[in-house]
């Protein structure tokens, strides 16, 4: 009992910690991110979603290499959830996202919602096919094709500049100082999933809970904090197409780069049974994204219905 005790306060002590590196990470990436000159939506996927996306990155590294890859496949997906349920559900809510549709993001999330289709394919093999192993291995490598053709789309389209007022160019001395906290913040973040992933290994063992659900329960949740508070925080400063791009291109990253690398390196501990029930809430979630940006934007009544999907997932992976 101690040790489970003990365990769950380095569990929370290092997600608290890895929330408030990868937010630190990010508040130092902005001067970097305006001397590149990019529209807002695109320093989001491309800069932003990159460094929120380092916490799920990391615990999948080490979950894979623990043999705990249940874990980052949980975390993975219920993030995403997150993301979208959440971040999206509030900013809409709050009545941020009501005319937000741009070329760019119209594009990423139809890729977004391609690449979470294709884990039905593993789902329809596993059920069809005999043999624990088939497919899973070549939707992770469909995955990853998926997300080189994201890059390709996004590094061929270039996307207006921000305005000079926003992003002149800076000092030397800032420009390194910048990248300085931005490298010590991407270390606390490795540092602290590494014990992230350890502490709820010990516990999911202790308490026999599947893995999987412990990573969409517990650890998505501290994971995808990043991406809830820069969201607030930029729809604040009136740059919602920055925290749209991050949010989206965040769940693009990690259920196409990281995602795919999960599987592709650890086919033999994927659980399919709750893998298959936490999808549905993936492709609940961006279809109902896709379909508000198609309009124009995200209304206030759609922005419920994301933060209700959302507590019905947690429903769900909880058994209530």
């Amino acid at each position: 009992m101690i040790d489970l005790a003990v365990q769950s306060a380095i569990l929370i002590s290092s997600l608290a910690l890895l929330a408030w590196a990868s937010y630190f990470t990010i508040e130092h990436i902005e001067d970097l991110m305006e001397l590149t000159g990019l529209s807002e939506a695109s320093a989001g996927f491309v800069i932003l979603s990159v460094l929120t996306c380092l916490p799920e990155i990391t615990v999948a590294g080490f979950a894979v290499y623990q043999g705990a890859p249940g874990i980052s496949i949980g975390d993975i997906l219920g993030s995403h959830v997150f993301n979208i349920g959440i971040v999206v559900g509030l900013l809409a809510v709050l009545g941020s996202l009501k005319a937000c549709r741009t070329d760019l993001l119209m594009e990423l999330v139809d890729i977004l919602f391609l690449a979470s289709i294709i884990p039905l394919l593993l789902v329809i093999l596993r059920i069809t096919v005999a043999g624990p192993l088939v497919g899973t291995p070549l939707i992770g490598v469909a995955l990853l094709a998926v997300f080189v053709f994201s890059i390709y789309r996004v590094a061929k389209k270039r996307s207006p500049a921000l305005d000079d007022s926003l992003g002149r160019p800076a000092q030397a001395k800032s420009q390194k100082k910048a990248i300085l906290w931005t490298l010590i913040g991407a270390a606390i973040v490795i540092v602290m999933a590494r014990f992230a992933v350890s502490s709820a290994s010990n516990i999911v063992y202790s308490l026999g809970i599947l893995p999987i659900l412990m990573g969409a329960k517990i650890v998505a949740i501290g994971t995808s904090l990043p991406e809830l508070a820069f969201g607030l925080t930029a729809a604040k400063r009136g740059r919602v197409h920055l925290a749209l791009g991050d949010a989206i291109g965040a769940n693009l990253i990690t259920i196409t780069l990281v995602l795919g690398f999960v599987l592709l390196l650890s086919p033999f501990a994927v659980d399919i049974t709750a893998f298959a029930e936490i999808l549905l809430f993936v492709l609940a979630t961006n279809l109902i994204l896709w379909r508000y940006l198609t309009k124009g934007g995200v209304s206030q009544i759609g922005g419920i219905i994301l933060i209700i999907i959302y507590v019905l997932f947690q429903a769900t992976v909880t058994g209530l």
